[in-house]
């Protein structure tokens, strides 16, 4: 299967948020809502309200523009995927691994066992020096509005730094041809505005990024599907869940907008990466705009990017 494919190569640490009490954390690759966010923030400044908003009630009529995936790692000429979780084994150490090589991924679309497979990423941080990334926690102390005064308010910020040649990748699919030059564009610009958290002080900025195409091997005996992006499913495309493999993640944030970054979003539960299916499935776009909001509606990005695979593990003799 021939895709489309982006890589971006950071220039600068990335902080992607992960709460976790006074330790805020960070995600070593983007979420696909995420990367949808930041587009439609490049794409209003680049042509506008209005075009922006003529684009999002195509994705809304499910008109489908384009879909992505999430952006995940790669290191020189590897491309590193997740597991899908029809593989996760009940091996504990094996448990902690989350990203797999590209050639290995392949045969684990195909049935293969995840225990035969090599090159997957240690999720463990900073065990050893065979992933492309490193993760630290840089102290910070927050100041009181009133006072400006620090007091015992401090907490730690984590980021993660690619190393030299690696980088974050993601697929997509343009259902819309004529859109491509938009697409290539508003990724251009946000090489400059930057993904993720700290921005402002020069935080998730980019090189130029670089567009090709990718073959994967998939099987022609597939018997489900896995994604490679958050999924949020339509009422309808939850009658086969119990058949499935899959995780959950509660996503929320802020806004990030030219007239808020100060308001949360509503919440939303979705499928994360690497759930398995037995049947296609193609999501939706739901509004998480906050009720006290009214300058424009807040949208949350879960449609499905999908490969097809084969869902019963296979046992080697």
């Amino acid at each position: 299967m021939n895709l489309l494919i982006c890589k971006l190569k950071p220039k600068s640490p990335l902080h992607l948020g992960e709460r976790e009490s006074f330790r805020e954390g960070t995600e070593v690759f983007v979420h696909s809502d995420t990367l949808f966010s930041t587009f439609c923030h490049g794409y209003l400044l680049l042509y506008g309200r209005e075009k922006l908003e003529e684009l999002l009630k195509k994705f809304l009529d499910r008109n489908l523009t384009f879909v992505i995936s999430s952006a995940f790692p790669f290191w020189n000429d590897k491309l590193y995927f997740p597991i899908p979780e029809n593989q996760i084994p009940k091996n504990k150490e094996l448990k902690k691994k989350l990203f797999i090589e590209k050639s290995g991924f392949e045969k684990l679309l195909s049935g293969k066992r995840v225990e035969e497979i090599e090159n997957i990423i240690e999720f463990i941080p900073n065990k050893n020096n065979k992933r492309p990334y490193v993760t630290t926690d840089v102290p910070r102390v927050g100041l009181s509005r009133l006072t400006n005064h620090p007091g015992e308010n401090f907490f730690h910020f984590g980021e993660v730094i690619y190393k030299e040649n690696a980088g974050l990748f993601f697929l997509y699919d343009l259902k819309d041809k004529s859109i491509e030059k938009q697409f290539h564009t508003t990724f251009r610009l946000l090489a400059d505005e930057g993904i993720g958290g700290d921005r402002t002080l020069g935080k998730g900025l980019f090189n130029e990024p670089e567009f090709s195409n990718v073959d994967i091997n998939v099987p022609s005996n597939n018997s489900g599907i896995v994604t490679l992006s958050l999924f949020l499913p339509t009422q309808d495309e939850l009658n086969d869940i119990g058949e499935s493999y899959y995780q959950l993640i509660s996503r929320r944030g802020y806004i990030y907008s030219p007239q808020c970054q100060s308001l949360r979003r509503k919440s939303v539960r979705m499928f994360k990466e690497g759930a398995v299916f037995t049947t296609n499935k193609k999501g939706r776009i739901v509004d998480v705009t906050p009720e006290i909001f009214k300058e424009h509606r807040i949208y949350r990005y879960g449609l499905a990017f999908t490969l097809p695979c084969v869902l019963e593990v296979k046992n080697e003799d």
